[in-house]
């Protein structure tokens, strides 16, 4: 049980003795019924005790991984088992979950507070993985098909991020300002803050970041050497507010940054390419209870992602065409301007009135379109352009069916079964079943035992190309398709040590990626991968935390190789409590080599370990948190794959660097 519902037990206990002298009256009786179905309803609604969940989840909070130098999103999920990450176009970041597909952007979704910010253009989320964890209250990354949210599916995965200035937990949202500097002219700075009265609340959170990072290059596909672009600017600003039953959640983001490897993966000559991805949304919902057992949710939102890029994607003399090539004297640029735009609503019943079920039943459905496709390309150094549409005039419409039903058998077995239909417009419908087993043999013991059949839709850019610039299309695409077959048993040592360990086969059919030698983005063929995963994690009487995953992936993902993808990754921490405000702490990282695919000869990339190193001081009194940390310690030169056919030599990361951290609660 999570510490604050021991907290809110106890005054809930107090309350019942202090006042046991009115028990005979009904209202207050009445009065403690509401209160323990609230406090069941935050504990539901909130997943705390993810054990329990009929889901593989690992399950992280921010003060925590503060304490561990933890500083963006993406370094949270460097630590998940399973999980690795891929370089792509410009840049874009991907996580990996299980080796699956390395090559394909939209195998897991990225949901912030509740809403879904994967791009249909692409299907990424890379935007948003520069978040401050300074504004983060916990992060649920489920491995696997399927996700905490009815309605969402993940193919491979789904990261849930719940904000501080959205917390679901019943807990105020507390005011903070935060800062942080180091090397690399890196600075952010940004505050979460909130306002309640009476039945009126609105909180805020805001940051900005910005360095002037660059990574070396020793020969791109056109025999340059040099930097590779990494400088961001990144700010983002939510609101949320809360009147009785109505809530608006809204963000704000703006990510520019160089265009690091090149969108058709080149060095550029000209730094001052550059990204700007602009993703915002807002999402007005209502929820009313029928009963104590029936609550409808009602919610419709807007999203829109504008996409600016300028590329320098042929240096000057660089010759392009077949044979015999022509020579562009001052090389070529692209220039793309995509304005991608989403509707969606949903309504959901949640029914609690049978007793022993836990049923949702609901409609999801949304519209995307572009309002912009712009490209142009220039091979004068931008005096003059040629113009076209990037992709075709395709919208995208789909509704959504779906069904949960979590079924306490008796009070150590839960069974969830659950169904999903999809219909796309422009797409193959899905329709994708679930069924999944928790039984707890006891306190100490649980085990589980899940199967569910998922899909991922095809993005515009792998369905809708216009012209071939580095990249082409395929018309009729199917959707990737997937079997999971997954097994879990936890060992719970205390309330905050354990053991998992989880076994998993997934079937995948109709895999998409463009590792040919046209650069298609077409259906390549069906693969299986296997592995397992093993959690230890130990709280000591000093509250000293020792932490330890181990994951193991074996198979095929690309024409049966497991490419670009590791076997073997130890990810660990150890954080020890000097005193009550000192403490320090060790992260290591083990990720073995990398095979290639089948048509790639070059060598496999390196396998590496990293190692930080953080201390962190908390002066209580004031509320003050001081952390400084080093990241990748020892200096150690590492690389992430490259694509064939693109640099020789793979992608070089990020060296030691140092990184200053302030917060101020107030």
């Amino acid at each position: 049980m999570d510490k604050k519902f021991v907290v809110i037990l106890s005054i809930l206990l107090f309350s019942i003795s202090s006042h046991a002298e009115d028990m005979d009256s009904p209202e207050m009786l009445q009065s403690l019924q509401e209160d323990m179905q609230e406090y069941s309803r935050i504990a539901t609604r909130t997943k705390q005790n993810v054990d329990y969940m009929p889901y593989i989840i690992s399950a992280w909070n921010s003060d925590e991984l503060s304490q561990l130098g933890i500083s963006t999103l993406r370094e949270a999920l460097s630590l998940v088992p399973g999980v690795d990450l891929s370089i792509g176009t410009v840049g874009t970041t991907t996580p990996i979950f299980r080796g699956s597909n390395p090559f394909a952007m939209g195998q897991s979704k990225l949901i912030i507070d509740g809403v879904v910010v994967n791009d249909k253009m692409t299907g990424t989320y890379s935007q948003f993985l520069d978040m401050p964890i300074e504004i983060i209250q916990r992060i649920e990354v489920v491995r696997g098909p399927g996700s905490l949210l009815s309605y969402v599916n993940g193919y491979a995965g789904s990261i849930h991020v719940i904000t501080k200035a959205n917390r679901d937990d019943g807990m105020s949202v507390e005011n903070e300002v935060f800062a942080e500097l180091g090397s690399h002219q890196y600075k952010t700075g940004g505050f979460v803050v909130s306002h309640e009265q009476e039945e009126f609340s609105i909180s805020s959170d805001l940051f900005y970041k910005s360095h002037d990072q660059k990574l070396p290059v020793t020969l791109d596909r056109y025999g340059n050497s040099g930097d590779s672009q990494q400088w961001l600017d990144n700010y983002s600003l939510g609101v949320n507010a809360e009147y009785n039953n109505f809530t608006v959640k809204s963000r704000l983001s703006d990510r520019e940054s160089g265009a690091s490897y090149g969108q058709s993966f080149s060095l550029s000559e000209d730094e001052s390419d550059y990204v700007d991805i602009k993703n915002n949304y807002i999402e007005f919902g209502y929820s009313v209870d029928i009963s104590k057992d029936i609550i409808i949710d009602l919610s419709f939102g807007y999203t829109e992602l504008i996409r600016h890029l300028q590329n320098k994607v042929i240096p000057d003399g660089g010759s392009i065409g077949p044979p015999p090539p022509t020579v562009l004297a001052d090389g070529r640029y692209f220039l793309a301007d995509i304005h991608e735009e989403t509707f969606h609503e949903r309504i959901e019943l949640q029914v609690d009135a049978i007793d022993s079920h836990h049923i949702n039943l609901g409609v999801h459905a949304y519209q995307s379109d572009m309002a912009k496709r712009e490209g142009r390309t220039s091979i004068d150094d931008m005096q003059t352009f040629d113009t076209f549409e990037i992709i075709k005039d395709t919208p995208r419409n789909m509704y959504s069916l779906y069904a949960d039903d979590l079924i306490d058998l008796t009070e150590q077995t839960s069974i969830q079964l659950g169904v999903k239909y999809d219909h796309y417009s422009d797409v193959e419908s899905q329709f994708s079943p679930r069924i999944a087993l928790v039984h707890r043999y006891d306190n100490e013991n649980i085990y589980k035992f899940m199967y569910s059949h998922s899909y991922r839709e095809p993005s515009w850019r792998e369905q809708y190309l216009n012209r071939q610039t580095f990249f082409s299309s395929t018309l009729d695409i199917n959707p990737e398709l997937v079997d999971a077959y997954e097994a879990g048993y936890i060992r719970k040592i205390d309330i905050e040590s354990h053991v998992k360990i989880n076994a998993y086969y997934l079937s995948n059919k109709d895999q998409i990626h463009a590792q040919n030698i046209t650069r298609t983005f077409q259906n390549s063929g069906d693969n299986d991968l296997y592995g397992i995963e093993i959690e230890y994690k130990n709280v000591f009487q000093n509250n000293d935390q020792f932490y330890f995953n181990y994951s193991y992936v074996e198979g095929g993902n690309v024409d049966d190789k497991l490419a670009n993808s590791s076997e073997d990754m130890f990810k660990a921490y150890y954080l020890h409590n000097i005193n009550d405000a000192l403490t320090i702490s060790a992260i290591a990282k083990f990720v073995d080599e990398k095979d290639r695919i089948e048509t790639d000869l070059r060598d496999n990339v390196d396998s590496y370990a990293l190692f930080d190193l953080s201390v962190n001081y908390q002066y209580q009194p004031a509320d003050i948190d001081v952390n400084l940390s080093i990241k990748n310690l020892f200096d150690k030169t590492y690389y992430l794959p490259s694509p064939e056919n693109t640099y020789p030599d793979d992608f070089e990361r990020e060296a030691r660097s140092v990184l200053f951290s302030l917060r101020k609660g107030f």
